[in-house]
């Protein structure tokens, strides 16, 4: 009886690392993009790279091995395998490390599958759900619920690919025509036709020649219809101050905000701006951009707010210049990594300096939608090209601009227009600055998380992302919002608070890096969450004071507005670590707006002034209408006494409001909403109605400081532009200029400053007083 003999075993085929045409013309490939022999055979021949699919995944996914933070630590596999281990254990780790990984998506899966689920339950009564979910989720959903008998059928999406030219990097997604030309055997033939063997060199030739001029044309006719722009903001070079100021203020970027957005690799950029200073012609655009925009926000931290200013910075010229070269004819450029860092730069300056604040969020969704242009929503183990430092300053950026994108949402009371589903890039590893560089080959071991690195506050403000955007997501959509949830979420949020607090000590304590965190980046950190949570209680505070169900709401906004006034107290004990710390967060306070606006935002201001309002009100109600006024019971005397913390709170800000006008910062709404609400609250003694005449007092009093402030500040830059002969419209200074510019609201008559029921509280909350007017 003859045996048939044993297939031999099937090897497990490796993942192409190599590009297309390095592999079609069986060459070495250097696996850069584009490589060397693809830029020295011919300079019309494209150099692109394949998605293997799963294989590729694993195999760079087994180069990073999960630690009790939850982040990427040193390859582990890499290293085994240059020791000479047994090829044998090694595919046994892998074979582990592979099936931890689909336990791993199996538990995410399960877990979407039960939110979901419980998402579907609250909302049975709708008709249409508009939950954004995607048509896999809902078959998963219907799956696992068992609502479906008919099995399910899945494939895996389409890989998408990233192709670099010249250092612009862009994302070919799934349903691009260059990925679905691929997938099609009888279109991916063509691609192959000028290095078809079939052809002679000199056919060859003649098909790229041909090629080359069609293209050399067809740019030709795309610049004779391009516009002919002068540059607006030209010689950027001769505004530059001495190096040793430069110094000073890229310094102060980078011990404030540049530890919390980093978007910066601080070794590079020393690298970059050593070589500017040898030879400032031959910088390119994006750097000179970028380092002006790192001076500007500098300077917050670097003047002392006062009417002069010993710097005389056109930071306004700066910003335009900027501006001009993300948006203008040029936004070519910026789809590269240097161009996505200007970018963050410009939203960051724009915020620092208040300036035209309305237009921010729609700048943020560009520069959203930049980024996944780039496929930096998508994690980099899904592109083998990429390279390890890449791949670090790409998670970066990106946390950045999730962070950008969802305080700016905020700001503007608009939604932030994503998902989580929408993007899957994992957390910047824990590691500092001086142990990456473009070179490296592996990424180092990855710190813990209660160990300080350069990157440590990024991650812990990216910790309680998902939180927020849920938020975000719940207090602007369309329908209802549930109670119950907006308690889950609050609870969420609280908790990540005191995480941080908790983190964040432990890293000043115990930081013995160059640059360390303080104060100022806790208070701010801790700000930037708890704003959330007073738009997320606002809807429920308001129904408070007729329903007392939602008191808790009422009572937790206040804890945080509370919390957030408190941060502009001087310290108690002045000395050299916490001055420095408390001076950063004052200025960047009064120079900011929105995100950077911290304890002197109107959130803050509305929330404490409404409750010392109702607080007043709900005593006034309990005195019976025509009795004889008693002495306080015990009951309002203990009142009495809580309310004492509220109103100096708002003393102490409108006291910085005010010191803010005095040194040229045009910010006088707050400063007169303040004067009226204090006014109503001193006026109204328990069982007496209001009296309107202090309130109308005070803010005519208030009006008229203002008015005194904007002629000397007026007076002032009339004298500058006679001597200097300086053109006010190009200057933007850190002390005269340090708010939304001089075209306020309040410089200009007819703008309800002569109706005072334009600052009657309650009118905030009134829905008609929006309403425009009845026109016939």
């Amino acid at each position: 009886m003859n045996e048939e003999p044993q297939s031999n075993p099937r090897k497990r085929r490796r993942p192409a690392l190599s590009c297309e045409q390095c592999r079609r013309r069986k060459v070495r490939c250097d696996r850069e993009m584009p490589c060397g022999p693809c830029s020295k055979a011919h300079p019309s021949l494209e150099c692109s790279y394949v998605y293997e699919g799963k294989a590729v995944v694993e195999a760079r996914l087994e180069s990073f091995e999960p630690n009790e933070n939850g982040f990427s630590s040193s390859p582990q596999n890499s290293q085994n395998a240059s020791n000479g281990q047994a090829s044998g254990e090694s595919a046994r780790i892998a074979q582990l490390e592979r099936g931890i990984l689909a336990l791993q998506g199996r538990v995410k899966d399960l877990e979407g599958c039960l939110q979901a689920k419980g998402e579907d339950q609250r909302n049975t009564a709708r008709d249409y759900p508009l939950d954004g979910k995607s048509d896999r989720s809902a078959h998963s959903r219907d799956h696992h619920s068992g609502g479906s008998e008919q099995p399910q059928t899945y494939i895996s999406p389409l890989a998408p690919r990233i192709k670099s030219d010249n250092g612009r990097v862009k994302l070919f997604g799934t349903t691009h025509w260059a990925i679905v030309f691929q997938q099609y055997r009888q279109f991916r033939m063509l691609r192959h036709v000028r290095s078809a063997a079939s052809y002679t060199n000199a056919e060859h030739n003649d098909i790229s020649g041909s090629l080359g001029e069609i293209r050399k044309l067809r740019h030709h006719i795309k610049n004779l219809q391009g516009p002919r722009l002068l540059d607006p903001a030209p010689n950027l070079l001769n505004d530059l101050p001495s190096r040793e100021i430069c110094n000073e203020l890229v310094q102060h970027y980078l011990r404030t905000l540049g530890l919390i957005y980093r978007v910066l690799h601080a070794p590079t950029f020393y690298r970059e701006y050593d070589a500017f200073w040898d030879n400032p012609q031959a910088a390119s655009r994006g750097f000179v951009l970028k380092l002006l925009l790192i001076l500007a926000i500098g300077s917050v931290f670097h003047c002392q707010p006062a009417p002069l200013n010993e710097l005389g910075l056109p930071i306004q010229r700066w910003v335009y210049a900027a501006q001009w070269w993300v948006s203008g004819p040029f936004s070519k450029e910026i789809g590269c990594m240097e161009g996505l860092q200007v970018y963050c730069l410009l939203l960051l300056c724009r915020q620092v300096y208040s300036m035209d604040k309305e237009t921010n969020w729609m700048l943020a969704g560009t520069l959203l939608r930049l980024g996944v242009s780039q496929g930096l929503h998508r994690d980099p183990v899904h592109f083998p090209t990429v390279s390890t430092f890449d791949a670090e300053m790409r998670r970066r950026v990106w946390a950045t601009i999730l962070e950008l994108n969802i305080q700016l949402s905020i700001d503007a009371a608009m939604p932030p227009l994503i998902d989580e589903r929408d993007f899957d890039t994992r957390p910047p590893a824990n590691v500092d600055d001086d142990v990456i560089d473009p070179t490296m080959p592996v990424l180092p071991p990855v710190q813990l998380k209660d160990i300080y690195t350069d990157s440590s506050l990024q991650i812990v403000l990216l910790q309680s992302y998902s939180t927020r955007l849920q938020i975000a997501k719940m207090i602007n959509e369309c329908g209802e919002q549930l109670y119950e949830k907006a308690l889950q979420l609050g609870s969420k949020l609280t908790a990540a608070c005191k995480e941080m607090e908790a983190l964040v000590h432990t890293h000043i304590s115990r930081a013995r890096s160059r640059v360390r965190p303080t104060s100022f980046h806790y208070k701010l950190m801790d700000t930037l969450l708890r704003r959330f949570l007073l738009n997320l209680y606002r809807p429920f505070t308001i129904q408070a004071s007729k329903d007392p169900r939602f008191y808790l709401s009422r009572k937790l906004s206040l804890d945080s507005a509370l919390i957030m006034a408190s941060y502009g107290d001087p310290p108690a004990n002045f000395s050299d670590t916490d001055l420095q710390p408390f001076q950063d967060f004052q200025r960047l306070a009064l120079s900011g707006c929105g995100l950077f606006k911290a304890h002197l935002s109107l959130d803050v201001i509305i929330v404490i002034s409404l409750e010392l309002i109702t607080q007043l009100e709900e005593e006034h109600t309990v005195q019976p209408p025509g009795s004889t006024p008693v002495g306080p019971s015990a009951v309002d005397k203990i009142a009495q006494a809580a309310r004492v913390p509220l109103f100096q709170a708002l003393e102490v800000i409108k006291g910085q409001l005010y010191d803010s006008i005095a040194a040229g910062i045009p910010s006088m709404k707050r400063y007169l909403l303040l004067s009226g609400v204090l006014a109503q609250i001193q006026s109204a003694p328990i069982g007496e109605p209001y009296e309107w005449t202090p309130i109308r007092e005070a803010f005519m009093d208030g009006m008229s400081t203002c008015r005194a402030f904007l002629d000397q500040y007026i007076t002032r830059k009339r004298d500058e532009t006679q001597q200097e002969a300086l053109d006010p419209a190009t200057i933007w200074t850190p002390e005269s200029g340090l708010g939304s510019s001089l075209d306020s609201d309040f410089m200009f008559p007819g703008m309800g400053l002569e109706d005072l029921d334009f600052w009657n509280l309650p009118s905030f909350v009134d829905a008609n007083a929006f309403d425009p007017p009845l026109s016939g």
